[in-house]
């Protein structure tokens, strides 16, 4: 009877290893899109962006299916500060206030505390995943150009990708404050454990305001 029990014991543990990959992926896909479209007026993310967050990047680690598990529990509406679309590429995500791993496992986090949108370099930080669709994966597909449109919901503010670089994980400079009015999304350029980032930065062109 044990030998029986062992061996389906073994088999559900070789399905769910299977299998983990798959619904990892699949619930940072549903975490990002609730977050994405929860009904928060500018008034709520501009209250949001009051609080204080966590900016300790040696904490981030790729996301495991357990970490994938508790980010859908740790994360709330109150870390989202606004949204971020790059339509060419597919990128549609929530931006929250924080570079944590919960955060990451949802969206793009911003990277300073003193960052405010429109104003000088805003960092925004994002998973590469295997699903290349997931998170800031479609960036691999950024072109010199492309549009990026970041929002609080009081005003939208839009950009033209000017440059795509790789460059190492110690350059910490490209998320520094500038005079330029411009954003800076990074990534890795993997979706595997690597030294290396991948930079999109764009020029502020216009702004709207939400009427």
């Amino acid at each position: 009877m044990w030998r029986k029990m062992l061996i389906i014991v073994l088999i559900a543990a070789g399905l769910f290893l299977i299998a983990s990959p798959f619904l990892k992926e699949s619930l940072i896909g549903f975490l990002s899109a609730k977050y994405n479209t929860d009904k928060l007026t500018a008034t709520q993310l501009e209250k949001n962006n009051q609080r204080d967050a966590s900016y300790d990047f040696s904490k981030i680690q790729p996301p495991t299916f357990y970490e994938t598990v508790k980010a859908g529990v740790r994360v709330n509406s109150r870390s989202v500060i606004g949204r971020i679309q790059v339509k060419r590429v597919g990128i549609n995500l929530p931006i929250l206030k924080g570079t944590t791993s919960a955060n990451l496992l949802v969206g793009a986090t911003t990277m300073r505390p003193d960052q405010q949108m429109g104003e000088g370099n805003y960092p925004l930080a994002g998973h590469h995943m295997r699903r290349e669709n997931l998170l800031f994966g479609p960036l691999m597909r950024a072109k010199i150009g492309d549009e990026i449109r970041i929002t609080n919901l009081k005003k939208d503010y839009i950009y033209q990708v000017i440059n795509k670089k790789v460059v190492s994980e110690s350059e910490g400079n490209v998320i520094e404050q500038t005079k330029a009015k411009q954003i800076t999304l990074v990534t890795c350029d993997k979706p595997t454990r690597t030294p290396n980032r991948l930079i999109v930065t764009g020029k502020l062109v216009r702004e709207t305001v939400h009427r």
